[in-house]
């Protein structure tokens, strides 16, 4: 075939590829299901994969318009880049995320992060010049509680409340909470070791002081189910390349009735001129981010997060049971509703040398003397990845 021939070859695929994005979203033709997730990772059949909870690997069909995008910044014309950069893709993944965690479109920023995020919240509260206080957790992610270390040196209140055995007691968080307290931060879903907040009776808890609950969900959205309505949430952000399967970039979401009241833009930028959940944004969000996410949101509302959840139970379960046989003790509570499951090690550097020949990938922290491992699941993972860890390590 000649090189002319190829790229006419090549310009037609690219033309079919890009049709659903420039006309709307057009219905698959078979249904995605959990039983085919599989063949759409390929790293599932490189390694055995368990390691979302750091980041989650792109299926095939997201990459391939990724491709799409980058074949028209590449070759134009600009009419094939702008069926990428537009508006009515933005709030179509504005509307996919919102309905991921029933909000409206109009509550649903975006962020460049999680972490930038929190930060936005925590500005726009003013939390500090009224002399009010924060209370969070250590089961927050780090990040943010290196953030809170830094805020509380120059001077605000802030009460950092410890765990117990891994999971929150409300009395602790009852006693750190008073008319003063602002906003309680947590992570709804620990990046530790899964645990999954009691997020209804910390919102109560929140709303009886005059305070409102920010979470951070870059550990639950598209792997638990959210409702920010039933669970009383009055500020919410991620960032997407977890189990939302990709996107360099993250959401914000701000109760519609706190817009630019309670919760005041301070960063200001050209899309600050937005209204509803975009006038918190800095910056155009990235547009191979958007595009990205587009697909994978798509893809997580067809199989639905009730199935998805379903998926992972009997995997934590196994790891769980064969583990702490093996002699790993479990540091994630006996149920949690998570598909993060951690234990403790006796020697860390040993568990990443095994893990490492074997062929599996999942997240072990510490050293000789001792650390922990964090295992994590997706719809592309199956019982025999669970094996081949436990052989790993047996």
């Amino acid at each position: 075939m000649s090189g002319t021939a190829k790229s006419r070859m090549a310009r037609r695929q690219f033309v079919a590829g890009t049709t659903a994005l420039a006309g709307g979203a057009v219905a698959a033709t078979v249904p995605p299901s959990i039983e085919s997730a599989r063949a759409d990772f390929p790293w599932a059949n490189r390694e055995a994969y368990l390691n979302t909870a750091t980041e989650h690997p792109l299926r095939r069909q997201t990459t391939e318009r990724i491709e799409q995008y980058l074949h028209a910044l590449t070759h134009g014309p600009d009419s094939e880049r702008e069926k990428f950069e537009n508006g009515r893709l933005m709030t179509e993944v504005k509307e996919r995320f919102a309905r991921l965690i029933n909000a409206t479109a109009g509550e649903i920023g975006f962020a460049p992060s999680t972490q930038t995020a929190e930060n936005i919240v925590v500005e726009g509260l003013d939390i500090a010049a009224s002399g009010g206080n924060v209370v969070t957790n250590d089961l927050h992610y780090g990040g943010s509680l290196h953030m809170y270390r830094l805020r509380q040196k120059a001077g605000l209140d802030v009460r950092i409340v410890p765990h117990r055995d891994y999971q929150m007691d409300m009395r602790d968080l009852e006693k750190a909470v008073n008319k003063k307290t602002k906003l309680i931060a947590i992570a709804l879903v620990s990046n530790v070791n899964g645990y999954v907040h009691e997020v209804k009776a910390i919102s109560d808890l929140a709303h009886a002081h005059g305070a409102y609950l920010y979470c951070d969900v870059i550990q639950t959205a598209g792997a638990v189910p959210i409702d920010v309505k039933a669970m009383g949430i009055d500020f919410l952000a991620c960032s997407a390349y977890k189990w939302l399967m990709g996107g360099r970039f993250g959401y914000l979401y701000v109760r519609e009735d706190l817009q630019g009241g309670a919760l005041k833009p301070k960063l200001f930028g050209g899309r600050s001129t937005a209204k509803g959940g975009g006038q918190y944004e800095i910056s155009t969000v990235s547009h191979i981010g958007c595009v990205c996410q587009h697909e994978a949101l798509e893809y997580i509302l067809g199989l639905g997060i009730e199935n998805i959840r379903a998926h992972a139970r009997p995997l934590t379960a196994k790891l769980y049971k064969e583990l702490a046989a093996a002699g790993y003790p479990c540091i994630t509570p006996k149920g949690t509703e998570s598909p993060i499951i951690s234990f403790r090690l006796k020697d860390a550097v040993e568990t990443k040398a095994r893990l490492k020949k074997a062929g599996v990938v999942a997240t072990a922290s510490g050293d000789k003397n001792g650390g922990y491992m964090r295992v994590s699941v997706s719809v592309f993972n199956n019982a025999q990845d669970v094996d081949r860890l436990v052989a790993a390590l047996g």
